[in-house]
């Protein structure tokens, strides 16, 4: 839909004990009015948490520190759609 916002980006964090089970994700969406949106889903801390920045600089920027993080507790498996 033309109207949805798109995915761009998405990572699956893993533990080191278990490979299969993610510990998180996060996903990174652009909106049709330039708006860069991350999306955490960590199922130990509760529900989706999202945060909206004003361009995809600012969005790749946190980004870039919740895989930081997130290498503390295991390993990222990142995705970009065909084409982007």
């Amino acid at each position: 839909m033309a109207g949805m916002p798109q995915l761009r980006e998405h990572g699956w964090l893993y533990g080191p004990n278990d490979p299969h089970l993610p510990l998180a994700v996060v996903r990174l969406f652009e909106h049709r009015d330039g708006q860069w949106e991350i999306r955490l889903n960590d199922p130990a801390s509760g529900p989706t948490s999202s945060a909206v920045h004003p361009d995809e600089e600012s969005a790749r920027a946190e980004l870039a520190l919740l895989y930081a993080q997130g290498e503390a507790d295991g390993k990222w498996r990142i995705r970009q759609p065909d084409g982007y």
